[in-house]
């Protein structure tokens, strides 16, 4: 995998994990390869990755006076999640409180984006013109002020809840009343909507500096506004933007106090120019992880467990041969109740994973938001454009009945 000297072996350490979904089992697994041992932080529930975990500590990652309590009993060398927002905040409260590695205020901003974008103009990163929205009166100030097209953002979603395009007063009016209802704070975002090519960014700081930054081509769904339903790397425009992607990647980081973490930005490529939307400190959903690992060759959780004990793992992202691959959730064009789902007898090799989370029998709702995914698909290929077409011809192959 890669070369590890003896004194930074990890074996001994404790790593607090939080949440226990089934996107954190393959931390689970890598940290006991690593012979690290694990606590679960989870409130009581069915969930898929509590096996895993050396202990469980039943608390609510929500709230990081309760998990800070949870601990305070045990020493731990790190912490850490993976493909979600809801644990980060608490996540930059530990390392702060229990000096550990890890974010610090940014980890809070990644709950809050007006918060966040405070954060980005403060610093002179280049965001898009905002106002905080506290009502009516305020939102059609800030229509006045910024002009169309406008984003209408609740601050504390992520998986692109709460979000809408608007294009005039009228239906940032209409849309208003459904941003409030989705969201848990009394206020909202308004932001000037950029035009150009949106992109992903995946990366890791390790002691203050990227151990690797990889951009990602996002397939969009199309939605208001549209969001990504696939990635694809290596993204077109990466070996001509790299060095200035990199460099915009540490001014984030900086921005935020991201270090000793895994980070997953959202971009956008306009007028020439590179603008954050958001960044959060924990490694991308929608497969990106998978994308990672096979990108580079390496077991990319392995990476994030080492990562969040402080170690410099900038060596395991130098491979000479990275592999293209794509990702895509599979969603349902209607909302019903799950009949069946009919797979092909035999996948080509290039399918690395063809996978669902959703069984017979259960409620599904058509496909709108990374939350609504019945499964996944990954390949790998000799460039991301063939990823695109196996996918594709994989996907007609696939049946999902929806009654």
């Amino acid at each position: 995998m890669s070369p590890v000297s003896q004194e930074e072996t990890q074996v001994g350490k404790t790593l607090l994990v939080l949440g226990a979904s089934y996107s954190q089992i393959p931390l689970f697994k890598a940290a006991a390869g690593l012979g690290v041992k694990t606590l679960a932080a989870t409130i009581p529930g069915p969930y898929a990755g509590i096996p895993y975990a050396d202990e469980v500590l039943y608390c609510d990652i929500t709230k990081p006076d309760e998990v800070l309590r949870a601990v305070e009993e045990t020493r731990i060398d790190g912490v850490t999640t993976c493909c979600m927002d809801v644990g980060t905040r608490t996540m930059g409260y530990l390392c702060g409180k229990l000096s550990l590695p890890g974010p610090g205020i940014g980890a809070e901003a990644a709950c809050d984006k007006l918060l966040q974008k405070e954060l980005y103009r403060k610093a002179g990163v280049r965001t898009a013109p905002f106002r905080k929205v506290s009502g009516r009166e305020e939102l059609i100030s800030a229509c006045r002020e910024i002009g169309f097209p406008l984003m209408l953002k609740a601050v504390d979603l992520m998986g692109s809840r709460g979000i809408f395009r608007v294009d005039t007063v009228e239906e940032a009016l209409a849309r208003y009343p459904e941003v409030m209802e989705q969201t848990g704070k009394d206020y909202c975002l308004a932001e000037k909507f950029l035009t150009g090519t949106m992109f992903g960014v995946e990366a890791m700081m390790s002691r203050g500096t990227p151990a690797y930054v990889l951009p990602l081509g996002n397939d969009l769904h199309d939605g208001n506004p549209p969001f990504p339903q696939g990635h694809h790397v290596p993204w077109e425009k990466a070996e001509e933007l790299g060095d200035r992607i990199r460099t915009f990647t540490q001014k984030v980081c900086e921005a935020l106090e991201f270090d000793n973490c895994a980070l997953d930005m959202d971009c956008m490529l306009a007028d020439g120019e590179l603008w954050i939307i958001e960044a959060t400190p924990r490694a991308g959903a929608t497969a990106i992880t998978d994308m990672v690992g096979i990108y580079y060759g390496i077991d990319y959780f392995e990476a994030i467990v080492r990562c969040a004990l402080g170690e410099d793992v900038s060596g395991m992202f130098t491979g000479e041969e990275m592999t293209p691959n794509a990702t895509w959730l599979i969603g349902a064009d209607r909302t019903g109740v799950l009949e069946e789902i009919r797979l092909p007898r035999e996948l080509p090799e290039e399918v690395v994973d063809l996978s669902f989370n959703v069984t017979p029998g259960e409620s599904v709702r058509k496909f709108s938001s990374g939350r609504d995914r019945l499964g996944q698909i990954i390949v790998k290929g000799s460039s991301a454009g063939e990823c695109g077409r196996m996918i594709r011809n994989t996907l007609r192959n696939v049946e999902i009945v929806v009654r």
